[in-house]
């Protein structure tokens, strides 16, 4: 029961935090367009909804009984997490606020707006890591590997953690090495920031004032089409026990640990870096420093092909979308994606209206559904069944896709034993939900 109120709780704050970093990027998409007070608004909605769901977790870890079988490492990850988002969410509030922003200029706004969409990639890596705590094993992750650069992948890690480093005095050096030629890459970038931030937030937080940093990320040609890619964060911290590096990359739940302790953070970082095919190393010595280095094989492309990604999305003008989704807030950020190109769309607000809207609706009504999975009422997996063995004549052929903050392999194979046509996951990245409808459409 605790365990699904928390991975309930998990859910809500994933979702409040996608809403804020998708409400950035469509502001910085249209921002000519939008009202300065409209800005202020959506965002202010948005920063309401995180700290009201943090003011529930800040209750639950204070009254649940965690004798349920919540362990010490899931304390300790819940504590950590939310000074962390406490932390996070006072940079939106103070980047969001309009006494501050009120004479700001186009550009400026842009900057502010960048800095909430670092601050979101931030909190997703505290939620992720959060949810890979509490899951009762070590489900494997969807990984969604898009076309995209080096740049993409780093740039706006090192703009989140240097003034974390600046705060601290300490010196952080940045070098790419021999990355020219494979700027362009096929890989889950989400899942190897997630990574990065993790490993370059403990040499921060693990190296006094006035220490030392080095973040390395070096490119060399690998088997076939792929680049061999090294990234190295060398620190000259309090560094790690012999004992301790014999088991730094396991997480066991019967480990006891305290509130500055970093291995659970290290054994989410290996089991992603594990799922990706990938290897991570640490040589370290106390009170010198510590050298985490991680390796990746990555299909790399050329620029013409990367540019070639680029689609025309012609075929979605003028597309009617079923949007069924709970929160107000992603529903209005998906009709706002979907209007970009030229599409309509109709709402639901669980999964049972959803269905009625459907079924009642004369065919070729919708071209599309979009479907959130975990509502109230009835949840997207309920519905699409519904849908699917309902006698509407285009029950069978109507694509459906699953929009969803979950992204463990079980979830998405929930959603195509249901009868799914596809599943994205929040925050909504809108060129792959003009890809996956263009495709779902068509065919």
């Amino acid at each position: 029961m605790v365990k699904g109120k928390m991975k309930s709780l998990l859910v809500c704050l994933a979702t409040g935090t996608l809403a804020i970093m998708a409400i950035a990027i469509a502001i910085m998409f249209s921002l000519p367009q939008v009202p300065m007070t409209a800005i202020y608004v959506v965002i202010g909605m948005g920063v309401i909804q995180e700290v009201f769901i943090l003011c529930i977790a800040y209750y639950l870890s204070k009254h649940v009984d965690y004798k349920a079988g919540v362990t010490n490492m899931q304390n300790v990850a819940f504590s950590r997490a939310s000074r962390d988002i406490r932390t996070l969410m006072n940079s939106i509030l103070n980047f969001s606020s309009p006494e501050l922003t009120e004479n700001y200029n186009p550009q400026e706004m842009l900057n502010s707006l960048s800095k909430i969409n670092n601050a979101g990639l931030y909190l997703m890596t505290v939620v992720d890591d959060l949810m890979a705590t509490y899951h009762v094993s070590d489900q494997e992750i969807v990984l969604k590997e898009n076309p995209t650069t080096i740049e993409n992948v780093f740039s706006p890690i090192v703009e989140l953690v240097s003034e974390r480093f600046a705060a601290k005095n300490q010196v952080f050096d940045v070098e790419y090495i021999n990355i020219d030629k494979f700027r362009y890459v096929l890989v889950d970038a989400p899942r190897v920031q997630q990574v990065v931030i993790n490993l370059l937030t403990n040499a921060n937080k693990y190296t006094p004032e006035g220490g030392h940093i080095l973040f390395k990320v070096e490119g060399a040609s690998g088997e076939g089409n792929t680049l061999d890619l090294t990234i190295t964060v060398k620190d000259d911290g309090q560094g790690i026990s012999k004992r301790k590096l014999n088991n730094l990359f396991k997480k066991d739940p019967n480990q006891k640990f305290n509130e500055g302790h970093f291995e659970l953070g290290l054994a989410i970082v290996a089991s992603l870096v594990n799922q990706m095919k990938g290897t991570i190393t640490c040589t370290s010595k106390e009170n010198e420093g510590s050298e985490f280095v991680v390796k990746f094989n990555w299909a790399y492309c050329h620029k013409n092909s990367y540019a070639s990604t680029k689609r025309d999305f012609s075929i979605l003008r003028g597309k009617n979308i079923l949007v069924v989704e709970d929160n107000e807030m992603n529903a209005e950020i998906t009709r706002a994606i979907l209007e970009k190109e030229g599409m309509m769309m109709d709402y639901a607000k669980d999964g049972a209206e959803g269905v009625a809207m459907f079924t009642h609706a004369m065919p070729h009504t919708y071209d599309a559904i979009l479907m959130d999975i975990r509502m109230p009422v009835m949840d997207g997996i309920e519905a699409c069944k519904k849908i699917r063995y309902s006698t509407h004549p285009e029950s069978s052929i109507i694509p459906i896709i699953a929009m969803t903050a979950d992204v463990y392999e079980a979830d998405y194979q929930s959603s195509t034993d249901a009868g799914m046509d596809g599943y994205i996951t929040k925050p909504l990245d809108p060129e792959e939900l003009y890809i996956t409808l263009s495709n779902s459409i068509r065919s």
